[in-house]
Formats: C-alpha cells, structure tokens, sequence
C-alpha cells in the first residue's frame, strides 16, 4: 500500500477513535445530560449543579453569555436618541402615549424621557418636569381654537388630553395680547409678526434650539429675524422676561411687566441641552410663597439651563402630567387660555 493512503488511513482510524465515546458510550449519558438540564428551575438552589462535558459546557456558556446579553441591553433604557420616528410640524394630535410607561413621576418609551419631582425650598413649592426627547418633532404646541387666529380658550389640562401630551404646560396666552404688538408662531404657522421692544421673545426652531439673543429688551429685531429664518421657525412667543441666555444668568428689569418684584406663581421653560429640557412650576398665593422673576431665574440657572423663559404665571400657571394637574395657585381653579407647549412621544400607536 502507498504511503500516502497509508497516511490518510491513519487519520481516519485516529478520527473516529476519538469520536466513539460520543457514538457507543455516550447514549446514556446524553439523555441524563438533557434530563439533567431539562430540569433546571426545579431543582433546589443549595444543590449542585450536574457536570457537563468540555464541549457542551462551552455551548452552554456561550448560549447564556448571548442571553445575559441581549437582557441587558433591553434592561439598560427603552430611550433612543436615534430613534427615525418623527412628527408632522402641524397642530395635529400627537400619538398616544402607552399607559404602560407611566411611572409614579415618569414616563419613558425610545422617543421620549420625562421625570418629574416635586421640591421645596425656602418656603417656595416647586415642580419639575426633566424632558429628553429623540426628535425635534416632540417638543410642541396646542391651541383651543381650530385656527390660530381663533379667540377661543380652553383648560390646559383639556388641551393636553386631547393632544395626547405626555407632559404639558401653560404657553403665554397670546389671544389676550390687547394691542397685538407680539411676535407669534404655533407649529410653523404665523399668528402675529410684529416687533414688541417691551417685552422679550422666545424663538424656537426645527432643530429644538431656542434663541434669546436678539430678542432681548430693548433689542427686539423679531420680524427682521422671521424673515432671514422663515424656514427655519416652529414656535414664538412673546411674554418673559428672557431668564437664562446663552448659560448667562439674566439681571431682570425691575419694570419689567407682570409684577416682576412681588412674590407669585411662576412658570417657567428652560432648554438644558440638545433635545433636553426642563420645566418649571412655582406655587403660590398660599402655603408656598412663590417667587418673583429674579429668585425664578436663579432658580433655572441653578438647574442647569442654557436658555430659560418666563411664560405667563399667576392663575395660568399650570403643569400636566398623566392626568394630574399642578397648578401655580392650587386652590384656584383652571384658568382656561389659548395654548399650551407640550411633549409628546413619537412611538406609532400600532
């Protein structure tokens, strides 16, 4: 026989004398093996373990090491910041939050954060609500009326049930504008253009941004913005003062107007980030003492805020979240008022 044949002979005997314990002795160790794990989860947990062979505990491990996972990349967080779903830039409902990720003082799915807590300090009963959204889409308006130019009102906690906020709060009431000298959008769509040097803007646009500069007392160039950033503009409101600009703590007018030296509910708007937001409750008229604008805007700076807005307070300070409403002046009742801002998710109903 040729040495070659020979050769390859050899290595076919070696081959299958090394895999016969698995073909003629291995049977019944085989079925107690697949017995033995069968009845894993029954067994009681100060017993042993039964033994595995080299080869199969190798496959095992590698098996649960793939488990461990993919559990812990479900466990670490449902939020994605690369989350593709998006919302229209119109005054459409939102979809539906899922009742499901609902928490005491939460809410998560991978298109939306929030958590909300409830703070005292000095005398002054606070509410924050910590939002984190995936897409600019998020960040929205609500109106009571069908148009924008409507004088229709409605309960802010209405509002934000109809629109399927996940978390909402009161905007700047802009139909009570007496002289209409107000710089106004709502989900793109223009209410009013026109310069107001008494009072400060908030500009939001399509990346989530907020812009104070340029807008400041004094300082107004609203309209020549709207037209160089028409494409550009979401929301726009007209009310403050300006709180926090560019992560610089803002000296408030003391002439400011809506009451800026004497203690009151506030509300306020701030954005701590990309796609991060904070929003402001402070009580008062009553157990707590409320704050005026200088304390309101310590307080967004000492949140962290890069830009921060005072939005319209006293009776029409509001803040919903899930159903509950927390209001500026407790033992009032609602205010109704032509808008809200609100978050909402963008995770499809279906």
């Amino acid at each position: 026989m040729k040495t070659p044949i020979r050769i390859l002979l050899a290595v076919l005997c070696a081959a299958i004398i090394v895999s016969m314990p698995w073909f003629v002795s291995s049977p019944h160790m085989l079925d107690e093996v697949r017995a033995d794990y069968s009845d894993w989860g029954e067994e009681e947990e100060n017993e042993e373990e039964p033994e595995e062979s080299g080869l199969l505990r190798l496959l095992i491990a590698s098996a649960r090491a793939e488990d461990e996972l993919m559990i812990e990349e479900v466990e670490a967080g449902k939020f994605d910041r690369n989350s593709t779903y998006e919302l229209p830039w119109d005054l459409s409902p939102a979809p539906k939050p899922n009742p499901d990720n609902y928490t005491e003082n939460g809410y998560e799915d991978e298109t939306i954060r929030v958590k909300l807590e409830t703070q005292e300090e000095d005398g002054v009963t606070w509410h924050v609500a910590w939002v984190e959204i995936a897409s600019p889409t998020q960040l929205r308006t609500a109106i009571a009326g069908k148009k924008v130019t409507s004088k229709k009102d409605a309960r802010p906690s209405s509002m934000a049930r109809v629109n399927n906020a996940v978390v909402a709060i009161n905007g700047d009431y802009y139909s009570k504008d007496p002289d209409k000298t107000a710089f106004e959008y709502r989900m793109t769509q223009k209410i009013r253009n026109n310069n107001n040097s008494k009072k400060d803007t908030l500009i939001i646009d399509k990346k989530g941004n907020f812009t104070l500069d340029r807008f400041i007392k004094g300082k107004n160039e609203a309209s020549e913005y709207a037209k160089a950033h028409m494409d550009e503009i979401v929301n726009v409101f007209t009310f403050g003062p300006a709180l926090v600009k560019d992560g610089q703590l803002m000296e408030i007018d003391e002439h400011y107007g809506y009451n800026p030296n004497a203690n009151e509910p506030r509300s306020a708007i701030g954005q701590t980030g990309e796609l991060s937001y904070v929003l402001v409750i402070a009580e008062g008229r009553g157990e707590s003492s409320g704050v005026n604008f200088k304390a309101l805007a310590q307080k967004m700076y000492d949140l962290g805020c890069q830009q921060a807005f005072n939005l319209d307070g006293g009776n029409s300070s509001i803040l919903i979240f899930n159903g509950q409403s927390y209001q500026g002046m407790p033992s009032g009742d609602e205010r109704s008022q032509s808008d809200i801002i609100y978050f909402a998710t963008a995770v499809p109903e279906n």
